[in-house]
């Protein structure tokens, strides 16, 4: 007798199920990997570029701030517009670095991460300092309650911007690598 197309020949196998999971012993479980890696990349990218023009905005604004032909001049920061330009410029190397991690993020890498948390603790040491030195520039009112208001919210956003960095560690299959900025 031939076998017709609506007709099954062969020999039943014996399935073993898997008590744990309730699957076939030989299931492999496949997942796609997750987006947020590049998805967390991007947007770091993406704030450090904004952040990066800012920057170099606010050094052509310091710039008239002490120069002594322009309506803008102030004699304080003149005479010690070094510190200011220091941190201005360490800031700008800061957000260049979130972009190089945010670079690192999209190919999956933990270094982009690292370099993206170092980037933020630095820049917050310097929101610290020039809190500090020049509070009649940052804050409404030199010396007061609000000088530790925004020193305070400088950490918080700083913690927030670590965590929203964290993300793709925080996923399940993200498919980072294990490079590492420090050891």
């Amino acid at each position: 007798m031939q076998p017709s197309d609506t007709q099954l020949t062969g020999v039943p196998q014996q399935i073993v199920i898997d008590p744990n999971t309730g699957l076939p012993q030989n299931v492999v479980i496949i997942q796609q990997e997750s987006s947020a890696p590049k998805v967390v990349g991007i947007f770091v990218i993406i704030w450090g570029s904004i952040l990066s023009v800012l920057s170099l905005i606010a050094l052509l604004g310091v710039s008239l701030i002490t120069d002594p032909d322009s309506e803008l001049y102030s004699k304080d920061v003149a005479d010690s517009s070094g510190v200011f330009y220091l941190i201005l410029l360490i800031s700008l190397a800061c957000y260049i670095a979130q972009i190089v991690g945010g670079a690192f993020m999209t190919q999956r890498k933990k270094l982009g991460i690292h370099i993206v948390w170092v980037a933020l603790v630095v820049t917050l040491i310097g929101d610290i300092v020039m809190n500090m030195t020049y509070s009649d520039y940052v804050s409404n009112q030199a010396g007061g309650l609000s000088t530790g208001v925004d020193i305070a919210f400088s950490g918080v956003c700083t913690l927030i911007c670590g965590v929203i960095a964290a993300i793709p560690l925080m996923v399940s299959g993200s498919g980072m690598d294990d490079s590492k900025l420090f050891g």
